[in-house]
This record gives C-alpha cells, structure tokens and sequence, in this order.
C-alpha cells in the first residue's frame, strides 16, 4: 500500500446498542467506531464498543468523538491503549451545555458506574474541548453542528487530496440537508446514518436519525464519490439490510471491512 495512502477500516457501525447473535455476524453487533489511517498516523471516529477490537498502534492515539452518547464512547473504559503506562490518548469532543469533555466522560468512567476515574488509568490522558479546527498529524479537521438530541457534530477530515465526511446521528429536519450537502460537497467519502427505515423515521420524530434514501440524496447533490450507510439499528438483522442494499442500490457498513480511498 502506497505511504500516502488513505484507508478507513469499519470496527463497529451498529447504533444506539451492541447486539450479538446469529442474525447479527455479516455486518456486526459493535458499535461505532472507525479508523482512518495515512502510514503511522491513525485517527479514531468514535469509541464504541469497535474500539475494543482496534489494531494495536505505535506513537499517540487521537479519537475524534462526534458525542457523548454511551453508544459512541463505551468502548472507551476496555480501549487496551488507556490501559499501558507510557502511551498518550488525545480525545476531542465538543463542550456541553452539562460541562467539558471531562465533565461528560467521567459520568460514566467513575464510581458508581465504573470502578476508577480516567485519572487513575496508567495511560496519559489528554481531553480536549472542540472550538476551532484543528489538525492531527496530516489530518486537518472542521466540523458542523447536527440535528441530534442533546447535540452532535458533523466532521469532516482532510487528508492530502482525499476529505472524508462522518456524518453519523443526523436527523435531516425542513431544509436541514442543505447544510450538510454544502459540507459534503465533493467529497470522496460520505458515512451517513441510515438507521431507521422511512417508516421508523416517521414514527419516530425528533430521535435524531436518518434513513438510506436520505443519504443517497445528500450523496447525489454534494457530488460524493462513495456514500456508507452507518448507525445500523439494534433490531436491523443481517437479512433486513441485505434486503435493504438490493432495493434500494445502497451500501451498509460492514464491521471489518477495509476501503482504500
């Protein structure tokens, strides 16, 4: 593979809570966590439960949180790199109205709902709040807000020529995809939350999710190259989104799965 070569690897694109079990083995039961890599540097998307089962990484780990939902983060407390003395973790994740990154994390990483503090991990730990774009090693990140309850962020990651757009927990409402296909405009990769099936997305309002039809139009009017459909609800089994993918010419994230950009 090519030094500058840009690769995102799908850990977990299961929503809301990780299933297990027969029906859940093509496409996976963790959830959401993605990784892009360029050489030695690497960036995480999220930190559910995939990011227990990321590759062992040399030198620093950056991961970019979109929120604090316990979905998006419960892979954190068992993430064996927190857990080595000597390593450096970098999270980002936007402030909240209920505090700082580390006011959000640590109501689920701390007694009584876990043993110890992110303090007491052997690893160093730093917690940043989101404010400006920012750049980790050749990674140059912007973001928008989305349509989720109790917030979430749109990124979108530039690599050399290639930018990446992860666009999970969006909930598109009136002329809200305007935004979002504005962000998207060209971009070579878009990941898009698609958990609900239209019927759920209308018996659902104001859940904060999306549906494949949704993207495949954000995906035609921004002018995206390849468009991932992420967020796969807990009851979605494996025949329903293979069923999904036939009917409607999509592609739903398959945990494992590689894509070179």
């Amino acid at each position: 593979m090519a030094a500058g070569t840009v690769t995102l690897t799908v850990l977990g694109a299961r929503g809301s809570m990780p299933v297990s079990g027969e029906n859940y083995l093509q496409f996976g039961g963790n959830t959401s966590c993605y990784l892009l890599r360029q050489g030695q540097h690497a960036l995480f998307l999220d930190a559910g439960t995939g990011l227990m089962h990321a590759p062992d990484l040399e030198g620093d780990i950056h991961i970019l949180l979109t929120h604090t939902h316990i979905d998006h983060i419960l892979g954190l407390p068992m993430y064996r790199a927190l857990l080595q003395e000597g390593r450096t973790v970098h999270i980002y994740a936007m402030p909240h109205a209920s505090g700082s990154v580390q006011e959000q994390l640590q109501r689920l990483i701390a007694p009584p709902l876990w043993p110890v503090t992110l303090s007491e991990y052997p690893s160093d730990i730093h917690l940043h709040d989101l404010t400006q774009p920012f750049s980790s090693g050749p990674f140059a990140i912007d973001w928008i807000p989305s349509h989720h309850p109790g917030g979430s962020l749109i990124y979108g990651i530039r690599c050399g020529e290639k930018r990446i757009v992860y666009a999970t927990d969006y909930s598109h409402q009136g002329d809200s995809a305007a935004g979002l296909i504005a962000f998207s405009r060209d971009a070579d990769l878009l990941l898009y939350d698609a958990q609900y099936t239209v019927e759920l997305f209308e018996n659902r309002p104001g859940f904060g999710h999306s549906t494949a039809e949704m993207g495949r139009m954000v995906q035609q009017k921004a002018h995206v190259k390849q468009l991932l459909l992420v967020h796969h609800d807990p009851g979605s089994t494996d025949a329903m989104l293979q069923r999904r993918e036939q009917a409607l010419g999509v592609t739903y994230a398959r945990e494992g799965v590689l894509i070179t950009l």
